[in-house]
């Protein structure tokens, strides 16, 4: 039976990340249920869309991974505008004086560079059969392989997404709240350029509507939208999307981009808040999505997980010589690192979806007041840009 400090359970990005991140923290790996990222579309972008903040490309610069993304699959993003009840809260990155506010990369573009950096590292071995039962044992868990092979390892991490078997199997609870939204998204061309602007409105019937620049005149659509409209909007053709979006671009504040035509497929899933009752147990340590989701509102759902393995592999790296991995107070103080981001995140985007509610439309004047009231405060907005970007969270 092979044997490890740490076993990542889940192949996505933020499990990659975590193996790469362990074992440059010098700890052996087994990444359970690796897979390799698709391959590089010919034409167009991919579906799955992220933007990335400055604490996000640190790191990934870090692990050796930023600088194998091909820099024209990569937007930086100059702008921001957020459009609501008639106001606008404008960012800019030139006035913060970043280098950028964020920058938009494809998910496969991003995995494709993590497998890269995997391939070299030899702290990590690549398991591709997914785990079908996990046992805690005296000194660490026992992992039955789907493929019938089994291992050890002293600590289990769950990087297996919203519907995590890890945090199943550790008896960690679960709180989790359906916003009644899906985001329905599709990549669109743009008659003209978009400045490297990122857009956001927020709909009279409780939605958030969001275009992301992609490299060319092309913009990434996320429409957070009432389960049933988002029902209408995915059975419609992307052509057909691309005509209703054009009808909120003056909401937008984005005439210029029109005519929209598609230059891809339309997606979608369901959106919920959830958060594990805890994100550490004895031997167990929870990342990403398995830990926490958030409303996609602000963008930020994977760079929270690409920060708790940030925070995780440091907490791990400085334990004490003979402290075990799955030491409960070792990993209270990778649950106390990340309380106080993710606490903020969701409390900030739950507290946006309730307050541009339906049923709050008589906020409209104290609403948009609030929001220019933001926008003429150089000091508030540098401090919103910088907690962002992530880095002061870190520092």
């Amino acid at each position: 039976m092979l044997g490890d400090d740490v076993a990542v359970v889940g192949g996505g990005l933020v499990g990659k990340a975590a193996a790469l991140a362990l074992a440059q923290a010098g700890l052996r790996v087994s990444l359970c249920g690796a897979g390799a990222a698709p391959a590089q579309a010919e034409q167009g972008f991919a579906q799955r869309i992220y933007a990335l903040n400055a604490a996000s490309r640190d790191f990934l610069q870090g692990l050796r991974a930023w600088d194998q993304i091909p820099a024209e699959r990569v937007q930086a993003v100059q702008g921001m505008r957020i459009v609501a009840d008639g106001a606008a809260l404008r960012f800019d990155a030139y006035a913060q004086g970043v280098e950028a506010l964020a920058w938009i990369v494809e998910s496969d573009a991003i995995e494709r560079a993590l497998d890269l950096a995997l391939r070299f590292e030899r702290g990590v071995r690549a398991v591709p059969d997914t785990v079908a039962q996990a046992r805690r044992e005296p000194e660490g868990w026992e992992l039955e392989l789907d493929g019938g092979g089994r291992l050890r390892a002293g600590l289990l991490v769950g990087a297996d997404g919203r519907s995590s078997r890890v945090r199943e199997w550790s008896g960690i609870g679960l709180r989790s709240r359906p916003y009644g939204q899906a985001a329905v998204v599709c990549n669109l061309a743009c008659a003209a350029p978009h400045g490297a602007a990122a857009l956001q409105t927020f709909t009279p019937d409780g939605g958030v509507l969001a275009l992301l620049p992609l490299p060319g005149q092309q913009v990434s659509l996320v429409w957070s939208a009432p389960d049933v409209l988002a029902g209408e909007l995915r059975q419609l053709s992307p052509e057909q999307l691309a005509q209703r979006v054009e009808q909120q671009l003056d909401a937008l504040q984005a005439r210029q981009l029109a005519p929209l035509r598609a230059a891809g497929a339309v997606g979608s899933w369901p959106l919920v808040l959830q958060r594990a009752d805890s994100v550490v147990a004895e031997g167990v340590a929870l990342l990403g999505d398995a830990a926490h989701v958030v409303h996609p509102m602000a963008g930020h759902g994977l760079n929270l997980g690409l920060q708790d393995v940030q925070a995780l592999a440091v907490v791990l790296g400085r334990r004490n010589a003979g402290e075990p991995l799955g030491h409960l107070p070792l990993l209270q103080r990778y649950a106390r690192a990340r309380a106080e981001q993710v606490l903020a995140l969701e409390l900030a985007t739950d507290g946006l979806h309730r307050l541009y509610s339906p049923g709050l439309r008589w906020l409209a004047p104290l609403r948009a007041l609030g929001l220019r009231a933001t926008d003429h405060l150089p000091l508030l907005k540098t401090w919103l840009a910088g907690y962002a970007s992530g880095r002061s969270v870190l520092s």
